[in-house]
C-alpha cells in the first residue's frame, strides 16, 4: 500500500524530487559561474592606455632626447590637451 522496500526507486515522485533538485544545482552553478567571469572582467586592469595619453609620453620622450625644442614640445603639447592650457 505504501510502496515501501525495493519498489519505491519506481515512485513518479522521487524522480520529479531528483529532476527538481538536479535544475536548482544547474542554475546555481551557472549563476556561481556568471558572477565569477563578471567580477573577473571589472576586476581587471583599467584596460588600454588612451590614445592621447601614449602620444604626450612619446612627446616627453622626444623632448628628453632632444630631438625637439621647449617651443615645440610646448605646442604639441597644449595640443594634445586640448588647449587647456593657458
Amino acid at each position: 500500500m505504501w510502496n515501501y522496500g525495493s519498489n519505491s526507486a519506481s515512485n513518479p515522485m522521487m524522480w520529479m524530487g531528483m529532476a527538481f533538485g538536479l535544475i536548482v544545482l544547474l542554475i546555481f552553478l551557472a549563476l556561481a559561474i556568471w558572477m565569477i567571469v563578471a567580477f573577473s572582467r571589472r576586476n581587471t586592469a583599467e584596460g588600454p592606455v588612451p590614445p592621447s595619453s601614449r602620444a604626450i609620453e612619446l612627446l616627453k620622450e622626444r623632448y628628453a632626447r632632444g630631438e625637439i625644442g621647449t617651443e615645440e614640445f610646448r605646442e604639441r603639447l597644449l595640443e594634445l590637451e586640448g588647449g587647456k592650457r593657458d
